[in-house]
């Protein structure tokens, strides 16, 4: 009976340790899962970040372009407001000019 005894506690421990190893190594495996899991958050935020400072680079670029059109378009208004005051002779082209810009 004590014999029975000895091998009952010996696979009771042989269970304990085995339950501490696969309790050790499911640790592990959560760490490195929070490890990755955290590494691809930061690679989001990265990514995100140059997102959006391209898209405000990209948002000034066309913010420029716009203000060049609106000057050159105020140039173009001088220019035909100064050939209409200086002549009617053209005055009928000027007008379809005119016309098209604001198309």
């Amino acid at each position: 009976m004590s014999h029975d005894m000895d091998y009952t506690s010996q696979a009771i421990n042989d269970l304990n340790k085995k339950k501490k190893q696969l309790e050790d190594q499911a640790k592990i495996e959560i760490s490195m899962e929070k490890l990755k899991l955290a590494q691809e958050q930061r690679c989001i935020l990265q990514s995100q970040a140059h997102i959006i400072q391209n898209m405000r680079k990209a948002m000034k670029e066309v913010q420029g372009d716009r203000d060049l059109l609106k000057k050159e378009k105020k140039k173009l208004e001088y220019l035909i407001a100064g050939l209409l005051k200086a002549g009617h002779g053209s005055k009928d082209k000027l007008e379809r000019i005119k016309a098209i810009m604001d198309e």
